[in-house]
């Protein structure tokens, strides 16, 4: 059973997990109004200017991750040296800072490799994983995170959530009318946009046989798609209620959950259909909160975050208010917080979603009475199988376009996505063609993982020139969605309408005994599309992909894989 060993959260409002605590039941925010350099305004969370230096060593997000999990691995007593811990690290954008500077080519632009440094920095020897999957990412490296440990993968697991700001960032929200002038007013009638912030936290997990008195188990986590738009949420909450769903919640326990902690990006249509999913979930007595309107949407530190600040909520009888709420405004029948309160009940739900289509659940359950592990691990693997249906390609610009036409050809979506979504588009294609009739049915659901070295980065340099030249500024919204990596899994998803788990990581290289063990793990729950897909602005693409059966061994997958991968 998967246990909480120790937290930290390191903000702007404090740089432990107990002086956040006391800030919001101070009513304390960090929320200041800034000006961008084209002179509109926003509000955010940041850490002052002193706090922003980079030194010798580590960059200002890299420190941030150090400062954190040190606290964090200090308070838990672990060896961080060990060969049975891991580090998973959540951002959505890691050092987007150099991306506006003379480093601009420095390697640590890659998340992999700043991953790295920060796990290496512990003495850690085994490859961290980078989870980058929009918003959500915070949520899903907690659940690749107990699912690892649930596997016996790792004993110990180290997850880190963070992500900083820059005019990166914050222009790319801007022209996508997505940014509130003030504080921003989650479920308000009033609601006209999120703020940002940024944070660092962490959370240490261990694998147990026996739960003592007094701590966190984790036990559930789902990922769905909603499979409708690439940076519009589904009106009718599809993908938050299918997470909901996949917890598997039973009448009891929603009648005994202190809160839901919820997205509550204060966006308009992101509260909307959060409202409609809990509905539809059966959750409307449930008390709702948001923590968007004290720390603003930290993007990927959000998901470890909310969830440590929701942790310490129970262990001391509240459930927090929601700052900047007056009016309901969304349709829902939901309970939400306007102030704190409080509760005698000792399990939550955390709930996200996020661009591409993705959203995230987590079930935690405080535990007061010691128990034994009544499982450990999920279903068998399928040890008959010996070869696996697999793409691979390697094309140009040119020749990509020409795959598409000769092996697609009806979807002219096609030529509004950036290069790397192209390339894991057609690639999906082309194996989704060779696999039996039966699998490729409208009703047949597959999951998406992806993996590769650069993430994004290839969108990301190409945005940043659109707003380097100040007399020259054109942020475009189109462009800035496509500098998450995780918009072409979420392509592939609404394409075929899988309403599946749908993610992205990023490793240093591609490492076959990582991805092998993700996949496999992933496979346990529904069959997958998964593999590498790298396009790194360079003019080097490749794609390979496998189609990966449910319950596939590990060894099956990465001996597919090293066949392809060279």
């Amino acid at each position: 059973m998967v246990v909480k060993l120790a937290d930290n959260i390191y903000s702007p409002l404090g740089a432990t997990t107990w002086e956040n605590y006391c800030a919001v039941m101070a009513g304390r925010c960090a929320l200041r109004p800034y000006t961008l350099p084209d002179g509109a305004r926003y509000t955010a969370s940041l850490f002052p200017e002193r706090e922003r230096r980079s030194n010798l060593s580590f960059t200002f997000f890299e420190q941030l991750c150090i400062v954190s999990a040190s606290d964090a691995i200090a308070r838990a007593g672990i060896d961080p040296r060990a060969k049975d811990v891991w580090f998973f690290l959540s951002t959505t954008k890691g050092n987007v800072e150099m991306l506006r500077t003379s480093d601009a080519g420095n390697p640590r632009v890659l998340l992999g490799n700043s991953a790295r440094l920060i796990a290496s920095h512990f003495g850690n020897p085994n490859p961290p994983v980078v989870v980058s999957n929009a918003c959500v990412s915070g949520l899903s490296a907690q659940i690749m995170a107990m699912r690892s440990l649930e596997e016996g993968i790792c004993q110990t697991a180290v997850v880190i959530g963070c992500d900083v700001q820059c005019d990166f960032i914050i222009s790319g929200f801007q022209c996508l009318h997505a940014l509130s002038e003030d504080e921003c007013r989650p479920f308000d009638i009033q609601r006209c946009g999120l703020n940002l912030g940024e944070a660092a936290a962490t959370i240490i997990y261990s694998n147990q046989k026996k739960v003592g008195a007094r701590q966190w188990v984790i036990e559930r986590g789902a990922m769905c798609n909603d499979a409708n738009h690439i940076s519009g949420p589904s009106r009718t909450g599809e993908g938050s209620f299918r997470c909901l769903q996949s917890l598997g919640l039973t009448p009891e326990e929603k009648e005994h959950l202190a809160f839901v902690s919820v997205h509550g990006t204060s966006t308009m249509y992101n509260d909307e259909m959060e409202s409609i999913a809990l509905e539809r979930a059966g959750l409307s007595a449930t008390p709702i909160f948001s923590l968007k309107g004290i720390y603003g949407h930290t993007m990927g530190a959000a998901g470890v975050l909310e969830s440590v600040l929701s942790m310490q909520a129970i262990e001391h009888g509240i459930v927090f208010g929601t700052r900047g709420f007056e009016n309901k405004g969304v349709s829902g029948n939901v309970n939400i917080c306007a102030e704190n309160r409080t509760t005698d009940e000792r399990a939550f739900v955390k709930l996200l979603s996020g661009f591409g289509g993705c959203n995230a659940a987590m079930y935690f359950e405080w535990v007061e009475k010691s128990r034994e592990c009544l499982k450990t691990g999920t279903a068998g693997h399928n040890t008959i199988q010996t070869s696996l249906p697999a793409i691979k390609i390697m094309p140009s610009a040119d020749e990509l376009v020409e795959l598409y036409r000769t092996h697609v050809g009806d979807y002219p979506k096609f030529f509004k996505m950036d290069p790397l979504s192209r390339l894991g588009f057609v690639a999906s294609e082309m194996l989704l063609k060779l696999l039996p009739v039966c699998c490729t049915q409208s009703s047949a659901q597959y999951g998406v993982l992806l993996f590769n070295r650069s993430a994004s980065l290839a969108d990301d340099i190409a945005y940043q020139k659109t707003i380097e030249d100040k007399g020259n500024y054109y942020p475009s919204p189109s462009l800035f969605v496509y500098t998450l990596a995780n918009i072409v899994a979420g392509e592939i998803a609404i394409r075929n309408h899988f309403q599946t788990e749908t993610n992205f990581v990023v490793l240093d290289a591609p490492r076959t005994d990582v991805m092998s063990a993700q996949i496999s793990i992933a496979a346990k729950r529904e069959p997958l599309i998964a593999g590498w897909c790298e396009e790194d602005g360079q003019g080097h693409c490749q794609a390979i992909l496998i189609a990966v059966p449910q319950h596939t061994s590990p060894k099956i997958i990465e001996i597919e894989l090293n066949k392809l991968i060279k």
